[in-house]
């Protein structure tokens, strides 16, 4: 049995200030022995399908900007398995509209090398201990998604790309308890990359789940005040 530490999405370079030192201490504080990032690794608002502002870097500039970050994490936690998102797959969503074969692309391991991660295709669920994680951009939506997800499949769920839906819901039936884990994220709201959540006024809830032994699903929100 494992006791799974969740990254939300960091949307890199748009990754919350002291997020990687939070996730260093939930690590150390649960005893985590895998960790799982749940998708959306970087942002790629440069090539995004939402509109741009003039002042966005450009794609050379923000690669550079998010590979940074992305090496921070990579150095923290250097065996991780990652449900790629719909922004980490935004370069071959733009190659198949220009019908380039997906090979043009390197591998995400190589491309922001992290040769130890293990990036999981888009839509992928994986499975640790009966419990489902799947980064969220498929199945149910809306603001019960992740309970909504555990019903349809019966079994314990976790997901993030909602970035403002953190939390924990159980449910039962006479013969099983599943639970619903929505893990936040990891972004500063405030970086220029999340400008299309602007119009929005609920606001991303930074922090990352914690699963223990298949059983036992937990929130940690990050408290700003300490990692500043």
């Amino acid at each position: 049995m494992s006791r799974v530490l969740i990254i939300g999405d960091t949307h890199c370079p748009a990754m919350k200030k002291g997020y990687v030192d939070f996730l260093n201490d939930m690590k150390n504080l649960w005893n985590t022995d895998k960790t799982v990032h749940i998708g959306d690794v970087v942002d790629w608002a440069s090539i995004s399908f939402h509109e741009k502002l003039p002042e966005f870097p450009s794609p050379h500039d923000e690669f550079h900007k998010a590979m940074e970050q992305v090496q921070l994490l990579y150095k923290a936690f250097p065996k991780v398995t990652v449900l790629t998102g719909n922004h980490d797959d935004l370069p071959k969503r733009k190659i198949s509209t220009l019908t380039l074969p997906t090979q043009c692309i390197k591998e995400y391991s190589n491309l922001w090398n992290t040769p130890k991660w293990e990036w999981k295709p888009r839509f992928s669920r994986i499975s640790i201990d009966g419990v489902a994680y799947s980064h969220g951009d498929s199945g149910k939506g809306g603001k019960f998604s992740s309970l909504n997800n555990a019903h349809d499949n019966f079994c314990s769920w976790v997901q993030g790309h909602q970035h403002s839906i953190a939390g924990v819901n159980y449910y039962a039936n006479l013969t099983k308890r599943i639970f619903a884990l929505s893990t936040g994220c990891g972004v500063d709201h405030e970086n220029l990359s999340m400008y299309y959540g602007k119009r929005f006024n609920s606001k991303p809830i930074v922090g990352c789940g914690i699963v223990l032994d298949g059983e036992h699903g937990f929130f940690e929100p990050m408290p700003f005040e300490d990692y500043e």
